[in-house]
């Protein structure tokens, strides 16, 4: 008899793969180096990988021929589409590089755009839908995101653990999800590219090594070792706390992983780190998040835990069974860590990523940042405050902030028309413009001086709350930016550099309300922190720092004079670039 009960797979799903940990580093008799993962696919795969956003294109980094890309297998019969790898096991063959490379661009997309994050489709900052993936570039520590090229760019270095060896960034979790997510960070807030303040250029390198942490605890096989390895203790679990450790110890040395989130970093007491390098500010911004998530998982697993143990303390007393020893009150607290971390890097991702579609337009600090987490969350969680309190509680411990009341959100003090046509504000550049003028006071867009309004964002999200079913919330959120400068001197022909800055309204879709109003206006309260002019003073040590080491090229394309004033553009790509 022929058998009717077996589901027939969706076509359209592909199975994806991606090297699952660094080369080096797989458990020992693993079959295979590659963690699969559903994509359910709404256009054509074609061979490269190549898809309608992301294109791998390879070359052969002797000849600079480009290399044929691997082949994208059809759905038949009862199987899933894929790309073929013929050994799962060789990591340096051409074909496991191109789809590792290409899967993990592909799920740190999926991850942001979930429904419970971004809510919606990404940008690029560039024109056009596509984003190159060039797996092997060539031969130099360094990997990196260019707007310019529309690319990611992996290169490659010798191996000192193996002789005739090579270390591939494009075979790092950490480098490619780290580079993705600068990637999707530009079209989410395209003024940090050319930002002129070392806290922007930060904020760029820690929320890529967070994409990077989100990656390694989305991968099921990597989630389940490390569980195992540490008994569900993940404060120094080295596979989410450390940034690409093989990289590191190719460049550095043994032992030393490119960035360890789990440290005290601060910006009052910096220790070793060098301010003026993003790189290393960037461990502030980035340990105080990843303390955050350890905070929610170990709340969340004391509270699953308490749960299953009253549970199981009642079973046994209904039982006449002894009281649970404490061996097995150790393993009944270790079988709820995997779901309770799921949880908390699911709520973690929610409060670090969906506010960055807050953030106002423009250069900002580590606390206009916070603000827009801070405001993001009270709109969608409100009755859970602990969250940010650990927030202002750990940017005031590791001084990016001086007041942590300024974190909190400001009234808006907007009451606009009921009858205010949302539709026609989200997609009218004409009446968004209108706008602005009617509320120019209100935006807190200078007197007299011309401005930008940013293309709106019409986002309805997912938010899980502590009780019932998730709610849906649809918000219009609305940004203006102008331009500003900073007293900035250099001898006699430079003495201010420009600074673009911006206002964000968050509109409530349903009630016509303004939810909330981020600015980085001195104007706005927010900034009357101490933190805003010590931001600003780090500028000028930067900028000055980079002159006086002549990484920057007056009359390029990309550091210009006019009348007086300092314009710069690309810095991080121009430090990137240059392996500063």
């Amino acid at each position: 008899m022929a058998r009717t009960n077996i589901p027939v797979p969706d076509t359209n799903v592909v199975k994806l793969k991606y090297m699952d940990t660094e080369p080096g580093r797989a458990a020992k008799g693993a079959k295979t180096l590659m963690q699969g993962w559903e994509y359910t696919a709404s256009e054509p795969l074609l061979d490269g990988p190549v898809s309608r956003r992301v294109a791998v294109i390879d070359f052969d980094p002797d000849t600079g021929a480009v290399v044929p890309g691997a082949v994208f297998v059809p759905p038949k019969g009862r199987t899933q589409g894929r790309y073929d790898v013929k050994d799962e096991l060789n990591s340096d063959a051409v074909d496991f590089m191109q789809v590792s490379v290409f899967s993990v661009v592909m799920k740190m997309m999926s991850i942001f755009e979930a429904p419970d994050v971004l809510g919606r489709k990404l940008r690029w900052a560039f024109d056009g839908e596509q984003l190159l993936v060039v797996p092997r570039a060539g031969k130099m520590p360094n990997a990196f995101y260019h707007r310019d090229s529309r690319s990611l760019q992996f290169f490659f270095v010798d191996d000192p653990n193996r002789p005739g060896g090579l270390v591939y960034t494009c075979l790092s979790p950490d480098i490619v999800a780290h580079e993705t997510t600068h990637a999707i960070l530009d079209g989410i807030a395209p003024d940090l590219y050319n930002a002129t303040s070392p806290q922007a250029l930060a904020m760029h390198e820690a929320i890529a090594d967070l994409g990077a942490v989100m990656l390694a605890v989305r991968t099921d096989r990597l989630l389940r070792q490390v569980m195992l390895d540490t008994g569900g203790d993940i404060r120094n679990a080295e596979a989410f706390n450390e940034i690409a450790r093989q990289f590191g110890e190719a460049i550095y040395g043994a032992q030393r992983p490119l960035r360890d989130l789990s440290n005290k970093a601060s910006i009052s007491a910096p220790g070793g780190l060098d301010l003026n390098e993003p790189h290393d500010l960037s461990n502030v911004l980035s340990a105080a998040l990843y303390a955050l998530l350890l905070a929610e998982y170990e709340q969340i697993r004391q509270k699953d835990f308490e749960e299953k143990l009253a549970k199981e303390e009642v079973k046994r007393e209904a039982d006449n069974l002894d009281a649970l020893t404490k061996q097995e009150m150790d393993k009944l607290r270790f079988s709820v860590s995997g779901f309770a971390l799921f949880k908390a890097t699911e709520k973690f991702k929610r409060i670090a990523f969906r506010a960055l579609d807050y953030l106002p337009p423009g250069e900002i600090s580590f606390a206009d940042y916070g603000r827009a987490m801070v405001a993001a969350d009270v709109y969608s969680n409100p009755d859970d405050p602990e969250p940010r309190e650990f927030i202002k509680a750990e940017f005031l411990r590791r001084g990016m902030v001086d007041d942590p009341s300024t974190l909190e959100p400001v009234d808006p003090d907007i009451t606009l028309p009921t009858d205010l046509d949302l539709e026609q504000l989200a997609w009218s550049d004409w009446a968004a413009y209108r706008f602005a003028e009617t509320w120019r006071g209100k935006l807190l867009i200078p007197a007299g001086i011309a401005f930008e309004v940013r293309p709106r964002l019409d986002v309805t999200r997912k938010t899980w709350r502590r009780q019932g079913e998730p709610v849906l919330t649809r918000t219009l959120l609305y940004k203006v930016a102008w331009q500003s400068s900073q007293q900035f001197q250099i001898g006699d022909f430079v003495n201010e550099v420009a600074v673009t800055r911006g206002t964000t309204l968050a509109i409530d879709w349903a009630t016509r309300k303004v939810r909330t109003l981020l600015s980085t206006s001195s104007d706005h309260p927010s900034q009357s922190d101490r933190s805003t002019s010590h931001n600003n003073a780090m500028r000028d040590a930067f900028l000055a720092a980079n002159i006086a080491e002549g990484a920057f090229e007056f009359s390029s394309p990309n550091v210009q004079i006019q009348n007086g004033m300092l314009r710069v553009r690309a810095i991080g790509q121009m430090l990137h670039m240059m392996e500063h």
